[in-house]
């Protein structure tokens, strides 16, 4: 293509650009973010983490690798933020934990199915 058709073909499409009707496009709705009622429930550790019990009862297992801070908080520890904990390495099933007291809890939704089950 020559220069001085290239420099007509911009020239045409920057008239018809400058003559075509507005187009007024709305901004995207907002959606309301809806949490869900969510039921904490305790798990034993044994059946969330692989680990060894130890002859006075205690289990012991390897630190859990939480992926971030959910909103729910541990019901035992004033405001301390649940931590997600996903299936990887020792980790059986994933699971919300709390750093502070070390319990280990499954999300409950309305229906008595744990939301965590998906993950």
């Amino acid at each position: 293509m020559s220069p001085a058709t290239s420099a007509v073909l911009e020239e045409r499409a920057a008239r018809t650009y400058a003559e075509a009707p507005g187009i007024d496009i709305s901004p995207r709705p907002q959606r309301r973010r809806e949490h869900l009622q969510v039921t904490l429930m305790e798990l034993d550790p044994r059946e969330v983490v692989d680990g060894v019990v130890l002859d006075n009862g205690l289990f012991l297992a390897p630190d859990p690798i939480p992926v971030g801070a959910m909103r729910e908080t541990c019901p035992h520890c004033d405001g301390v933020a649940l931590q997600l904990v996903l299936r990887r390495h020792q980790v059986k099933r994933s699971h919300l934990f709390c750093t502070q007291c070390t319990r280990c809890y499954d999300a409950l939704c309305e229906g008595g199915y744990s939301i965590l089950g998906i993950i």
